[in-house]
């Protein structure tokens, strides 16, 4: 299966935010004494959309404190002022730099807000070039709902069936499937259950190792 285009998701695949993000999650529930089912950051990372509140709200008083989460979570001028680079998990520049060398299409396909998504983005000291940007608050279904990564493929004119999604979470994972799309696993806080590693096709321990991965498999991974 040849490969055109690379679809990246963004929170904790290109930029390390994950554990910053959970110990908001953590801190605030113990200031509020909210204990947090064992698969909550499993069931929430990479998700979004209707589906997700619902659950958050199921859990006895979150749903009082989410406004207060999201808003530190998604603190923009915190985003904005993280030092330059420090953020991007291994590899990030040396593949968008390999995939533009040899002529891959890109997207970047988030569940988070675009806003969010540009600036983690804008941390970087080289600009990475992308295709094409979709983010939560451009469709309507978040992941596991392959919505997300059907519209990246339709605008960068690829079939789903040529593209490879890079993802860091079981969500991700499931959307990539229902998409059509082969999937390769960079793990960071998430370890794959038995329906993730199912679902997924392909797994590296980093960015640097997906340019050995398209290296090696040219026409068929």
């Amino acid at each position: 299966m040849k490969i055109d285009a690379v679809i990246f998701d963004c929170d904790g695949l290109m930029f390390d935010t994950e554990i910053v993000a959970q110990q908001i999650w953590r801190d605030e529930g113990k200031k509020y004494g909210i204990t947090y089912p064992e698969d909550f950051f499993q069931k929430i990372t990479g998700a979004g959309g209707r589906d997700n509140a619902r659950y958050i709200a199921s859990i006895p008083g979150l749903g009082d404190i989410l406004p207060k989460i999201r808003a530190k979570r998604f603190d923009l001028d915190f985003w904005r002022s993280i030092n330059t680079d420090c953020l991007n998990r291994k590899g990030l520049i040396e593949l968008f730099t390999y995939l533009e060398e040899h002529n891959y299409k890109v997207a970047i396909c988030s569940s988070s807000a675009r806003a969010y998504v540009e600036a983690l983005i804008n941390t970087c000291s080289k600009p990475l070039k992308y295709d094409v940007i979709v983010c939560g608050d451009m469709v309507t279904h978040a992941k596991p709902d392959p919505e997300i990564f059907l519209r990246g493929a339709a605008e960068l004119g690829v079939s789903p069936a040529n593209c490879l999604v890079l993802e860091d979470s079981k969500q991700g994972i499931l959307a990539a499937k229902a998409a059509g799309m082969r999937s390769c696993f960079i793990p960071d806080t998430i370890v794959p259950d038995d329906e993730m590693k199912a679902a997924l096709d392909l797994q590296r321990d980093s960015l640097l190792d997906v340019i050995t991965l398209l290296e090696e498999n040219r026409e068929d991974i």
